[in-house]
């Protein structure tokens, strides 16, 4: 179920249907997986090897605060990014 949900939020913020909801599930799935796997292990990003999680949660915290541009699904359906 949680694959799923990582497949689904990240077809819907690849093609911008609905990204900035999208994008915000994502970057919270991204925060507890960085806390349940990589925290465990030590407080810094760069000692538990949890880098990248990180940079996907705030990747993801910036698609969902900008949206999704005028060359999304939504955009081309005439909604506000």
């Amino acid at each position: 179920m949680l694959a799923a949900g990582i497949v689904v939020a990240g077809v819907m913020i690849a093609i911008g249907l609905q990204a900035s909801v999208a994008a915000f599930v994502a970057s919270g799935e991204m925060a507890v997986a960085y806390l349940m796997m990589h925290a465990p292990r030590g407080f810094w990003p760069i000692k538990n090897m949890g880098e990248l999680a990180v940079a996907y949660c705030f990747f993801f915290l910036f698609v969902a605060a900008y949206g999704s541009g005028r060359f999304s699904v939504d955009g081309m359906l005439g909604k506000k990014s």
